[in-house]
């Protein structure tokens, strides 16, 4: 079984020691995708007690295109291509040392400092959904404290979310609608359906990742910005003028 530790759209926790013991007690392997979660909160491969962990150096600032497989001594998992004994022979080729060196530094970096950086990311996390939220018709999406410490996802019902990127994009603010596995792809997020959220709602959400890096001057911006594209995409939007006109029903109240 393979479950992510955290959401890569809407920063949801996931309980993944509680799924980690279930299967244990009925002989089930378990992988937990923690590309979004490590260097961001505390995880313990030891205290999960998963037989599998992976990870993505990029999302705690080390290079991109680099990863890693946590795999538990007891597993015996079979090569992936033959020919080489590197990787203790589950991988022939030439390993990136440079892309690997990064990587364990820019890791241990980011867990050295996830104490310093979680009260003050939660701070400019809370702050953003709060301003957001003023937003007549806007929801956040996911739990609202058991999330990621930088996580922010929205929906703003009577806009598009790629007209709303695109008009912030032009004042400096790098968002998405959903993940980047998905960012060819014009359709709402698969995510944001499969948590109820109809289909002209999740047309128009919006997916801010904030870092320690960013600071509550920026938030502010962020928060101003979108309240101002909003405003001006629903302006011109015929389906917010039916929405004010009672021809159509408001999903979000």
């Amino acid at each position: 079984m393979t479950i992510m530790a955290a959401n890569n759209e809407i920063g949801t926790l996931m309980p993944i020691k509680e799924i980690a013991a279930v299967c244990r007690e009925r002989g089930v392997l378990f992988h937990t995708d923690a590309v979004q979660a490590i260097g961001h909160i505390p995880l313990d491969v030891h205290e999960i007690d998963c037989d599998m962990l992976s990870l993505s150096a990029h999302k705690f600032h080390g290079p991109k295109g680099v990863g890693a497989l946590y795999v538990n001594k007891r597993l015996f998992p079979s090569t992936l291509i033959e020919g080489g004994a590197q990787e203790r022979g589950r991988r022939a080729g030439t390993e990136n040392i440079a892309g690997i060196a990064s990587m364990a530094a820019a890791l241990s970096e980011a867990v050295s400092k996830i104490n310093d950086n979680t009260p003050k990311l939660i701070a400019m996390r809370d702050r953003l959904i709060e301003g957001l939220s003023e937003i007549s018709h806007s929801i956040l999406n996911g739990a609202k404290t058991n999330r990621l410490p930088g996580s922010v996802n929205m929906c703003f019902e009577g806009i598009e979310g790629e007209s709303l990127l695109l008009l912030l994009d032009a004042k400096g603010i790098c968002a998405s609608s959903g993940s980047a596995c998905t960012s060819g792809s014009l359709d709402p997020s698969h995510v944001l359906l499969a948590i109820g959220r109809p289909h002209e709602v999740a047309h128009g959400s919006l997916r801010l990742t904030l870092s320690e890096e960013n600071t509550p001057e920026q938030v502010e911006y962020i928060i101003k910005s979108v309240k101002e594209v909003v405003e001006y995409l629903r302006n011109i939007s015929p389906v917010w003028q039916d929405l004010q006109e009672g021809k159509r029903k408001y999903v979000i109240q």
